[in-house]
């Protein structure tokens, strides 16, 4: 068995050594990265081929949508209370009284949905605002308020 050196070829060609220069920490990184250097075109650089990951940046973008308009609508409610410099909490009837048919009830409000419209669920309820006013009298008389 006859063990052969290799020689370089005499034309030229294109064999050329090149250190990786992105991970040298002599060379500026911001001006010119390589791909998949920075975290965007780590996570975006091959959607043009990887059609089966479209789907699934679709779901998780309408998943952070529905995530913070549902976090939206909850702290629009009335049973969150943020706001500590009141004595009173927000579901109180002395600070809910002239306000609680303007806030939130169902998540779709301007659709009709479940056989609701946008006037049912804010309508004014005038017996239950006497009841809630005698209520709160009679707690005021106790000395209970």
């Amino acid at each position: 068995m006859v063990l052969q050196q290799l020689s370089l070829p005499s034309e030229s060609g294109f064999f050329s050594y090149t250190r990786n220069w992105s991970r040298d920490k002599k060379y500026d990184l911001s001006r010119a990265p390589q791909k998949g250097d920075t975290p965007m075109s780590f996570f975006l650089r091959r959607l043009g081929h990887a059609y089966e990951a479209w789907p699934l940046f679709v779901l998780t973008g309408a998943w952070v949508v529905l995530f913070f308009y549902a976090c939206y609508i909850s702290f629009t409610k009335t049973e969150i209370w943020l706001d500590r410099s009141k004595d009173t909490a927000p579901w109180d009837w002395s600070r809910i009284k002239d306000k609680y048919t303007k806030l939130h009830t169902v998540v779709f409000e301007s659709v009709a949905l479940f056989g609701l419209q946008k006037t049912d669920t804010h309508k004014r309820l005038e017996i239950m605002e006497i009841l809630q006013d005698e209520m709160m009298e009679a707690a005021k008389k106790r000395g209970t308020r």
